[in-house]
């Protein structure tokens, strides 16, 4: 929408600017003062150029220091961009003279890098160069201009030694021939000449001499009719090497050039009619040795020349129309509406107006900029607060008025990143729950669907894909699946969904508790018919309520059952045969009947009954005894004593030794008794 609002901020740049009017050029029905906006640039950077207008071609630079400069180009007043000339113009130096008529292109003088030229050609875009009558003497750094019949002045330079000349002349394009005119009152070099078109050509400023380095404020006017040289009012500002043209307000604008040495932004204007100076709005930039002209729509154009660190530069400035009324500013065209989060807009607005408009940003989000002269519009939304409808105003203005252009800019949410960090919460038997990072909030409001993924192949071999099977959905950052088998491994798969879009998927695989197989089977007691066992009990964090013990006889399937109900971690097993191979194991239930996988079993022999044979009997320094005990087998030996042979119910165990097949045993008690039977049984 267009709006008239006042903003302080663009309140106090017109202030600024409205202060600085009173020290401006003003002519007729323009009110506003000099403006310089930025042209095209130059296709390569370029100082000590020549510059004519020519139809068809528009602005034309010649010459001059660049490594390109035999390829002349021109800028026509509505084109963006320069157009190289189609042939180039070899033979032309630094800091030539030039004019243009009759469909050519008059070329003269300027330093070949070692030395001035006396040199002319004749250019035509379409038939090339073709040489002239040369001058009377080299020049470089001469004043150039035309008269009203087309013929050209070279005035004053170098000379072919590096010396300053004051003798000028003029070429006629009807004769073919040079011819001297009035000399200058002092030689004279590195200024501009412009010819008023009608019967003056002005010079302004320049060099007298070449060691001193000093810039003269001397302005000198010279009549075609009556070959005669006249001085003028000074300049305010002594210059050397400046660019002058004759604006379409009859005055003549001088811009640029040192001043003390150093380029300066200076643009002084000269009003013929009433012989006398103003100082006008500066250069952006200080530039000297530069080209300058009038385009057709009657701007001032200044191209190339040298900045204040003695560089070449491609810069080109405009002004803005001089022979047309000041107009305000009238849009042409708007800025899109639509952005996308951290991605780069680029939108334009544009004015016409006269001055040219220049763009203020009024209102907008911290990052946004507008270009001063050129209204295009640059920004890249970051952060939450710009997504949605960004508010944004920019003003259109120049002395003759601003338009205010407000709208709205939509950035919608982007899409959900794909959860990150996700991970198992926590399990039980029958149920996990699922947990990840929150995303970030610039996503909007976002719902989290879990999924079974099923890859699959189609036809078998082939490509496939996954089928995601939905089992539920979330705003938080977590979620419960139950119904699950314990001990079970899945996997599932998670996406986010926003305003913006949907994410890619991120997948876990998890496992659910159960009963835990017990750990470290032993056994602790082998008869011939029987084996006692114990375990340690299952490790967490299910409870268990009961131990099952299960055994495989002989080594042979199917596995025989031998206790279902054990609460505790040990077990005796009874009735088995002597001389049978078993292997053990143990697995654990909750309370809900859950089991677990085995234990690492055990093997064991149930042995025949043998006596163990007892050897090696020593009696101890202490009083006691200790004996060999060899059995047949791995077996639980129980040792026995007693006093009364005769007695079979008198004699007790005093030792039960595990499964072994051999072992020494101590009796530390035998000094208690006057005499001791000892015996070795084997259940």
């Amino acid at each position: 929408m267009m709006s008239v609002m006042k903003t302080n901020r663009l309140q106090e740049f017109l202030l600024r600017l409205a202060a600085m009017v009173p020290l401006f050029v003003g002519a007729g029905l323009c009110a506003a003062p000099l403006t310089w906006f930025p042209g095209p640039s130059l296709d390569w950077p370029v100082s000590g150029a020549a510059t004519v207008v020519s139809p068809g071609l528009g602005n034309v630079v010649i010459g001059g220091d660049a490594l390109y400069s035999p390829y002349a180009e021109g800028l026509m007043a509505t084109n963006i961009y320069w157009t190289p000339l189609t042939q180039p113009l070899y033979g032309i130096y630094n800091a030539p003279g030039a004019v243009a008529g009759g469909g050519q292109i008059i070329l003269y003088g300027g330093n070949t890098g070692t030395s001035s030229s006396s040199a002319v050609i004749s250019y035509s875009p379409s038939d090339g160069s073709t040489s002239l009558a040369s001058m009377s003497v080299a020049r470089s750094y001469l004043g150039y201009a035309p008269d009203r019949s087309g013929n050209a002045y070279a005035i004053g330079g170098l000379d072919a030694n590096g010396q300053p000349l004051s003798s000028a002349e003029s070429y006629n394009q009807d004769s073919g021939a040079w011819a001297p005119i009035a000399s200058l009152p002092n030689a004279l070099y590195d200024f501009p000449a412009v010819f008023n078109g009608t019967n003056y050509i002005y010079i302004f400023g320049g060099f007298t001499d070449t060691t001193s380095g000093t810039e003269t404020a001397t302005v000198l006017r010279y009549s075609v009719s009556a070959n005669t040289w006249t001085a003028m009012a000074s300049m305010p500002v002594a210059v050397a090497g400046s660019a002058a043209a004759l604006g379409p307000d009859g005055k003549i604008y001088v811009v640029g050039g040192t001043s003390g040495g150093v380029a300066t932004s200076a643009v002084q204007v000269y009003d013929p009619a009433a012989n006398t100076w103003t100082i006008s709005t500066p250069l952006p930039e200080g530039l000297s040795a530069s080209a300058m002209g009038v385009d057709s729509l009657g701007r001032l154009i200044v191209m190339g020349g040298m900045d204040t660190n003695g560089n070449d530069v491609a810069d080109v400035w405009r002004s803005q129309q001089l022979g047309t009324p000041d107009s305000p500013p009238v849009l042409t065209q708007v800025p899109g509406t639509n952005a996308t989060y951290q991605g780069a807009y680029t939108s334009t607005i544009a004015a016409t107006g006269n001055p040219q408009p220049i763009y203020v940003l009024v209102n907008g989000p911290t990052n946004m900029t507008v270009d001063y002269f050129s209204g295009q519009i640059t920004w890249t939304p970051q952060g939450l607060s710009q997504i949605g409808a960004i508010p944004v105003t920019i003003a259109a203005t120049n002395y003759a008025g601003a338009t205010y252009w407000s709208f709205t800019i939509t950035v919608p949410n982007p899409p959900p990143a794909t959860p990150a960090s996700l991970y198992l919460l926590s399990a039980t038997e029958y149920s996990v729950t699922l947990a990840w990072a929150p995303e970030d909030p610039v996503a909007g409001s976002v719902t989290y669907s879990v999924f079974i993924p099923h890859p699959y192949h189609s036809p078998k071999g082939s490509g496939g894909g996954v089928n995601y099977q939905l089992i539920g959905s979330t705003t938080s950052t977590n979620f419960t699946i139950s119904g699950l088998t314990p001990n079970t491994s899945y996997a599932f798969d998670i996406n986010a969904k926003g305003p913006g879009g949907t994410s890619g998927y991120a997948g876990i695989g998890v496992t659910t508790t159960g009963p835990q197989p017990p750990a470290n089977l032993r056994a602790t007691g082998i008869t011939s018919t029987s084996i006692s066992l114990a375990w340690d009990p299952s490790p967490g964090p299910v409870p268990i309520v009961r131990y099952e013990v299960l055994g495989w006889i002989g080594g042979l399937f199917p596995t025989i059952e031998y206790g279902t109900n054990f609460t505790g971690t040990t077990a005796t097993i009874t009735g088995l045969t002597p001389g049978t191979y078993e292997e053990w194991t143990v697995r654990a239930y909750d309370a809900g009947g859950n089991v677990s996988g085995f234990a690492s079993g055990i093997y064991a022999d149930n042995p025949l009954p043998a006596p163990a044979a007892l050897s090696s009997l020593t009696q101890l320094g202490s009083g006691g005894f200790q004996f060999a005990v060899q059995a047949g087998s791995v077996r639980t030996t129980l040792v026995q004593a007693t006093t009364n042979l005769a007695d079979p119910l008198s004699w007790v165990t005093i030792a039960t030794n595990p499964p072994s097949s051999a072992f020494t045993f101590t009796d530390t008690n035998a000094s208690q008794f006057p005499t001791r039977f000892y015996r070795v049984v084997s259940p």
